[in-house]
């Protein structure tokens, strides 16, 4: 049986939560899909459709050998997950990059605590502390006039900070805006009938995008190929990986280069 967070651990990750929205200026800010950047900053990160059964993603903590930055970790996040499990995991890897430097695999039922390790349930504490600040989202419920909370009312918390339908509910627990019966309650719906309610309220579905991002290789391949250091057909099989086409990007194969025969070069010569 694993425990739950104590007063302790609680108070020390909304103390790191508060510290690291201060060093990223976003302290008077909603997250939301920023933290994706906000990542970037600290993780070379890779976008990829895994499936939506599996894990949401995983952290190895080093870099390629001859990485200049050596201890700059590779972050994999699942893109065929909605967009604010994406969210979600991208802030939870980045606990473990901040405060724990230790590789980490994201299983599919992360939001589910029940079995996890006391590390899996702080990452998510603090995700939920860095993405969902306790003072912006009572602002936010003032500024909507949210007297009652629905399943509506939630899903529109939701949207706005870009985290799950869950993830809401434990956050409205945990900042003591319901009461744990109410809670309970919440997270008794299902999945599908979440689903069913967002489309009842017509609110976005956050549904996953399936992008294929390796870090800056696009970039990267554009600028050799601009260069002169890598041909066309590399460019090419480069940006496949992408599922990317040079065309996609306005890049055109370039004319061959064609030299001067020998009796050019000698005609040039004499003048």
């Amino acid at each position: 049986m694993t425990k739950d967070l104590n007063e302790f651990e609680i108070n020390e990750i909304k103390s790191h939560a508060k510290e690291k929205l201060g060093l990223c200026r976003k302290g008077n800010d909603i997250i939301g899909t920023q933290i994706f950047s906000i990542l970037g900053l600290y993780a070379r990160v890779i976008y990829y459709p895994l499936g939506k059964d599996a894990p949401w993603g995983f952290t190895r903590i080093s870099g390629s050998k001859n990485d200049a930055s050596l201890k700059k970790p590779f972050v994999a996040l699942n893109s065929s997950i909605p967009l604010d499990c994406q969210v979600f995991a991208a802030a939870h890897e980045l606990y473990h990059i901040w405060y724990e430097q230790n590789p980490d695999m994201l299983p599919s039922d992360l939001l589910s605590e029940q079995g996890k390790k006391i590390s899996e349930k702080k990452a998510n504490r603090f995700a939920a502390e860095f993405l969902v600040d306790e003072i912006l989202l009572k602002q936010e419920i003032d500024l909507y006039k949210i007297k009652k909370f629905t399943i509506k009312s939630i899903l529109q918390l939701s949207d706005l900070f870009t985290v799950p339908y869950r993830t809401m509910v434990k956050r409205l627990g945990e900042t003591g805006i319901i009461e744990n019966a109410v809670l309970n309650k919440f997270l008794a719906e299902s999945e599908d009938s979440i689903e069913k309610y967002k489309k009842i309220y017509s609110l976005a579905s956050q549904q996953s995008d399936n992008r294929i991002v390796m870090d800056n290789l696009v970039e990267l391949a554009v600028n050799a190929y601009k260069a002169g250091y890598i041909t066309f057909e590399k460019l090419e099989y480069l940006l496949r990986i992408s599922n990317l086409k040079p065309d996609d990007l306005g890049i055109e194969k370039k004319s061959a280069c064609v030299f001067p025969s020998d009796d050019e070069l000698d005609s040039i010569m004499e003048e």
